[in-house]
Formats: C-alpha cells, sequence, structure tokens
C-alpha cells in the first residue's frame, strides 16, 4: 500500500489542488500539521483516501492531537508535527520516541527541510514543506508499506 505525507502546507491551495489530482489514488495521506484545516480541505477532495492529521505550531486553537499513532501491514507509524521534539536542533528526541513506542517511522515536519534516514531499525521521515520555499523546493513523501517494511521517497512538487 502506499501513503502519501504532507506538512506544512500552510494554506497553498494550489499546491493543494495538485495533490488532490496527483494522489487521487493514494489510500492513505498523513498531513502533519501547520493549518490542519489544509488535511480537513484534502480529506474532503480524496474521498477514497483515509487521511490522519495532527496539528502543528500554528494550529494553536486545535483540537487535533499532537500525535497520532496508526499500524499498518504491521508497521507502527507515529505521525507528529516535530515542534515538541525540537526536530530543528536535533533528531534525537525524534529517535527516542520513535524507539520508546516500538515504531517503524516517525513522520514530521516544522522544519521545512526534506529527509529520510533510517537509524537502528526506524525511518525518520521529514516530507518537507508543502506550502513554503524558504528551505526548498516544496516537497512531499510517499511511503511504499508492506509486511516486509517501509520504503520512503521524498518528492518535489510541480506546479509550486
Amino acid at each position: 500500500m502506499k501513503a502519501l505525507v504532507v506538512s506544512d502546507s500552510h494554506g497553498n491551495k494550489n499546491i493543494l489542488k495538485t495533490i488532490t489530482q496527483k494522489y487521487a489514488d493514494m489510500e492513505y495521506l498523513f498531513h502533519l500539521g501547520d493549518y490542519v484545516q489544509d488535511a480537513y480541505y484534502l480529506a474532503d477532495n480524496m474521498p477514497n483516501t483515509k487521511v490522519l492529521n495532527v496539528k502543528g505550531n500554528c494550529d494553536v486553537g486545535s483540537a487535533d492531537p499532537e500525535f497520532e499513532e496508526i499500524v499498518l501491514e504491521g508497521n507502527r507509524i507515529i505521525l507528529t508535527h516535530g515542534h515538541l521534539l525540537k526536530v530543528k536542533f536535533s533528531y534525537d528526541r525524534a529517535l527516542y520516541y520513535a524507539a520508546d513506542h516500538n515504531a517503524a517511522a516517525l513522520l514530521f515536519g516544522h522544519s521545512h527541510i526534506a529527509y529520510t534516514e533510517y537509524v537502528d531499525g526506524v525511518w525518520l521521515v521529514n516530507p518537507g514543506s508543502a506550502g513554503e520555499h524558504n528551505q526548498g523546493p516544496l516537497s512531499v513523501a510517499v511511503l511504499v508499506i508492506s509486511k516486509a517494511g517501509i520504503v520512503p521517497k521524498i518528492i518535489a512538487l510541480e506546479g509550486d
């Protein structure tokens, strides 16, 4: 199965429309915060895709969770924005959190910098920013998830 990972969309409606058109066949979409209303938009416009989301540091007043866990094909996947794990300074807390929760992957955003690394049996995946250019091209991640594990890929977005 495949899942699309989106973070830091910051209300970029052009990119949201691109995502709904280009990735309509995804089984899952994980939105990692900073504009949870964008996750609702994606859920409304991708009716065949299961959308899970968490709130970010810009989602003040949102009742959405700061952490979410899902198990797919036997792989525990943790979603968070990343600000509470201080990912702009180090990935150590993210890795410890994932290990403490027996996760196969921890997905986070916040820094706007796309990143994947496999450390001690855990994938750390930041899809980058889908909404703002301040740290490079706009991007998302696609996860291929099977009983054998998870394979992430960062994809630059066109039409940004």
